[in-house]
């Protein structure tokens, strides 16, 4: 079974994206993004989900401190409520493979992107 990182401060969407993956992936989380960065770089999983705004250390900062220490070796999604803002534009930058609107993005659509990350 593939693992895949999700990294967001808001646990209701950890929840909701553990539930939707769950059945077809293993799952391991972190709240912000300095705890998402060790459990990369010590869980190794084949695709990264990761909120753009979070305490500590944002998704950006994370997705750039995983460039310079070599791990940014999988896929990475962002996530987000702001399609809008320039970090979405920021992170298609740094080599991210998709985005989600948290708010506006279901669960089946979830899935298929992450099925889709995971096929390229």
């Amino acid at each position: 079974m593939k693992k895949i990182a999700l990294i967001d401060d808001e646990p209701i969407f950890l929840d909701i994206y553990s539930k939707a993956l769950g059945k077809k992936y293993e799952i391991v989380t972190a709240m912000d993004g300095e705890g998402g960065l060790e459990m990369v770089e010590k869980e190794k999983p084949a695709l990264v989900l990761v909120d753009i705004r979070m305490p500590k250390m944002d998704g950006l900062a994370m997705i750039r401190e995983m460039q310079n220490r070599g791990i940014m070796n999988m896929p990475v999604i962002v996530l987000t409520n702001f399609v809008e803002d320039e970090k979405v534009a920021k992170a298609i930058e740094l080599g991210v493979k998709d985005y989600i609107a948290k708010d506006k993005t279901t669960t089946a659509e979830i899935l298929a992107k992450v099925e889709g990350a995971l096929k390229k």
